[in-house]
């Protein structure tokens, strides 16, 4: 018996033809455990539609081939199926990818499917929108924005929005009620972490694991520019969290308040959302090939 794959690409993420993608599927999948399909997203959200449609056609694996904005939409597609979903990496930063340590070359991470070691890993939503990765409010959103309308992609694009929009942006404040706890503070940005970077192994959340039931609040404050150097090198070094301008806290449910709405990152895309949000964990939700 043979298992049905559907993979859905996005080709602005790095697989630029179809028939590219097929010649390395066809020479590094196992052919005689697999059949598979592809499908191109054409449009925004595209990925979440085609998800959609392969659940109903009986696929038994659906692989994101792209980055972290096309895996969480494919999983809105899936989300309450238990399909099991599959990441090729070709996005920019690939923070889910990296957290799972499925290999970014697109060789190796056909590969892998081909051992079907299946893992089962949280969700979470944000006011009802499924989520992956990592949900952020504030700064954080303020460059998922700017930089999906970048025409330079990669590391150094995102690095000069962050340098530049960090001499723009001004604290906000946010009111955290958790844990039976109540707390209002200002923020640069406020990361609710499912798994423990944004990509390009800058580690926001240190502690987080994508399978402890539980998601991880990073509240960062506006620190000097004079920091800024030694908080990038906590970013890579996985050391963030030894910052005093940084607090972390556990919980499986966390409803947040702000003074107006604005946009949220939600696993690198940014989205309008009103003054009130709540998140909630999704435990052991989705299975993914790891």
């Amino acid at each position: 018996m043979t298992h049905r794959i559907c993979f859905i690409f996005n080709p602005i993420s790095g697989v630029r033809k179809v028939h590219k993608l097929d010649e390395l599927i066809s020479q590094n999948l196992d052919l005689d455990k697999f059949s598979y399909d592809i499908r191109e997203t054409e449009s925004p959200k595209d990925a979440m539609r085609l998800a959609s449609v392969a659940v109903q056609e009986k696929f038994d694996i659906i692989v994101a081939v792209g980055g972290d904005g096309t895996i969480s939409e494919i999983v809105h597609g899936i989300s309450s199926v238990d399909v099991i979903l599959g990441i090729i990496p070709t996005g920019s930063g690939n923070g889910l990818a990296r957290h799972l340590g499925i290999p970014l070359e697109s060789e190796k991470a056909i590969r892998l499917i081909n051992k079907m070691n299946v893992r089962r890993i949280d969700t979470a939503t944000i006011n009802g929108y499924p989520f992956v990765s990592i949900a952020g409010l504030g700064f954080d959103a303020r460059v998922a924005s700017k930089y999906k309308k970048l025409k330079q992609r990669g590391f150094m694009g995102y690095f000069r929005v962050v340098i530049r929009e960090f001499f723009r942006y001004r604290e906000r404040e946010y009111t955290l009620i958790f844990n039976k706890e109540k707390i209002t503070r200002k923020a640069l940005l406020l990361s609710i972490a499912n798994s423990n970077q944004f990509g390009y192994n800058t580690v926001i959340a240190p502690s987080a694991k994508a399978d402890d039931g539980l998601l991880d609040v990073v509240l960062v404050r506006k620190f000097p520019l004079g920091e800024l150097p030694r908080m990038i090198g906590l970013l890579f070094t996985e050391k963030i969290d030894h910052s005093p301008y940084i607090e972390t806290w556990k919980t499986s449910e966390l409803f947040i308040v702000r003074k107006r709405g604005r946009r949220v990152n939600i696993d690198g895309e940014s989205i309008k959302m009103g003054r009130e949000i709540f998140v909630r964990i999704q435990p052991a939700a989705l299975r993914v090939i790891v």
